[in-house]
């Protein structure tokens, strides 16, 4: 290359090589000591090995290591090196979910052991209040006497209506008279099953197929089974008994994608249609089990979207899944649906329980809902202490307050899932009831009122909604309509639903204390209802103490 005075880039390069040659002889002749760190070297950065790919940019200048190359000479021996370690698998300190889950079972624990600490703690004080102070008692018959006065006003209201009823009979329109539409009206009767033996599903079918007064009527038996569950003792599942020894052979398919469920996932299910002595059946069986609510969801939406016809609406539905179901309602004559009668599947309807809760809601056109008068199932071996117990609290409930909210106020807050009929429309099976606050399924972190209400009470907890955002609507009471239902013969399964019953229902009356829309005596009654189960202790002990003054006066 030229190195001319005139071509500075020959200049350039000239100057670079003496550089460099002088580089090389001054660290040959003297070792250079190695800079002191800095604390700033890239520890991802290799460094270089002598003699085996070094590199080194002309005119920089490389520490040398202090040890000679000859050091390093190749012994030429054959040795390897082998290993048998295992790498652990990729996986993070922690998972979201699972430690979401765990900070949510926590909270939730805290939440009940500070209820039970509160009860325990207000109920000592009244008790000990009480005691301390005996002399002032009748401050204290404001808290021992609100349920009682509050079932008095009941009582009077009942008789005033009673005897209002029976003195306008003639002339001023009272009682309502039935308005009979001019074409009989279509229904469902709906059975929701989980884990009953073919005894209790057989009884409960054949009590729909014999219902009276109602061959005029367009109907179908709509059955959901959810999950393949088996109770105790039972040698098949509910599904099996129900597909192989009660309906037998149908027209079936399965849907891989049925419908989405309350958790979000889809949901395969097995869809099949046939007769059942002589009436038609449509049988939904569920992979999975979701639980009563979901299943309610599923039958309840479908009967709202099918009557409204719905068409490009976002839905819970698979489309293949919702026409199937539709074109058998329409090759039965059911084009379009007017009410939804529910059981369930350990009960058994009296003959003339459906028509009688028909006559009930044709008397006034802002019923949307009634229910029918729940007895304890007697039959046989079922007659012992928990049978008569329960017996007596239904009489209890459904003779006063249920009694007095169908008469007085139309706002029967519980419309029993073994017996009820409800008109199918906006204001009952709507998205805005059932698809966006009945079928909530609670965040982990939701807080434990909410876990309650999600999975327990549907019955009572689906009203209270309706009259949440549609407060004109009214619901009734048809005591003619008799529903027999089993009651659980063993303590530990007593105990089980009275937790379900009583968790869901007290829950419930809480919300109803501050939901809108509810009216002011249903408040109060609710109000009453919470507070007299929060000072049950209390009132436990005061009538302990009572009785021991009876009995110390005695002597």
């Amino acid at each position: 290359m030229p190195t001319s005075a005139e071509d500075p880039t020959g200049q350039m390069v000239a100057s670079q090589e003496c550089a460099h040659k002088a580089c090389v002889e001054n660290t040959e002749s003297k070792p250079v000591p190695p800079p002191a760190s800095t604390g700033m070297e890239d520890r991802n950065e290799p460094a270089a090995m002598d003699g085996e790919g070094d590199s080194i940019n002309q005119g920089a200048q490389s520490p040398q290591s202090p040890v000679s190359r000859l050091s390093w000479q190749d012994t030429g021996s054959s040795a390897s090196f082998t290993s048998s370690l295992l790498q652990e698998d990729a996986k993070a300190h922690w998972d979201a979910e699972l430690e979401l889950r765990s900070v949510s079972r926590n909270l939730l624990r805290l939440q009940k052991w500070g209820l039970i600490i509160g009860l325990v703690c207000l109920n000592a004080t009244l008790i000990y209040v009480a005691w301390a102070f005996w002399q002032v008692y009748y401050l204290f018959i404001v808290l021992l006497s609100a349920n009682t006065a509050m079932q008095a006003f009941m009582i009077l209201g009942i008789i005033l209506h009673f005897l209002a009823t029976n003195l306008l009979r003639c002339g001023c329109g009272w009682p309502r008279k039935e308005i009979i539409p001019d074409a009989p009206e279509k229904m469902v009767l709906l059975l929701p099953c989980y884990n009953e033996t073919k005894l209790e599903l057989t009884r409960s079918l054949d009590s729909l197929v014999a219902q009276k007064d109602i061959d005029q009527h367009h109907r179908v038996i709509f059955i959901v089974v959810d999950g393949n569950a088996r109770g105790p003792g039972m040698e098949k599942t509910t599904q099996e008994y129900l597909l192989q020894d009660i309906l037998g052979p149908g027209r079936s398919r399965y849907f891989i994608n049925g419908y989405r469920a309350r958790d979000g996932l889809f949901m395969p299910v097995r869809v099949q249609s046939g007769y059942y002595k002589g009436l038609p059946y449509v049988f939904v069986g569920k992979t999975y089990n979701q639980g009563k609510r979901d299943s309610l969801c599923f039958a309840r939406s479908f009967l709202y979207h099918f009557k409204q016809r719905s068409e490009n609406v976002v839905t819970m539905f698979n489309n293949g899944l919702f026409e199937y179901i539709g074109n058998i309602f329409i090759q039965h004559n059911l084009d379009n649906v007017d009410f939804l009668v529910g059981m369930d599947a350990d009960t058994v309807f009296d003959e003339y329980c459906v028509i009688e809760m028909l006559h009930e809601i044709r008397k006034n056109p802002k019923l949307v809902g009634i229910c029918g008068h729940v007895c304890v199932d007697y039959d046989g071996k079922n007659f012992g202490l928990w049978s008569l117990y329960q017996g007596v609290e239904y009489s209890q409930t459904q003779g006063l307050r249920r009694l007095f909210q169908s008469r007085i106020t139309g706002k029967v807050n519980c419309l029993p899932g073994c017996c009820q009929l409800i008109r199918v429309g906006e204001a009952t099976f709507g998205d805005a009831v059932l698809r966006e606050r009945f079928a909530y399924y609670p965040k982990p972190n939701d807080i434990m009122t909410q876990h309650i209400m999600s999975n327990y009470s549907e019955d009572s907890i689906h009203t209270s909604i309706v009259f949440s955002l549609f407060p004109k609507k009214q619901t009734a009471q048809a005591l003619r309509a008799k529903a027999f239902t089993i009651v659980p013969q063993t303590w530990k399964v007593f105990l089980s639903q009275r937790k379900r019953w009583a968790l869901g229902s007290i829950s419930n009356e809480f919300v109803m204390i501050f939901r809108p829309g509810i009216i002011l005596i249903e408040r109060m009654q609710s109000f009453i209802a919470v507070f007299t189960w929060a000072i049950t202790p209390f009132i436990i002990a005061a009538l302990a103490e009572l009785l021991m003054l009876l009995v110390k006066r005695d002597m």
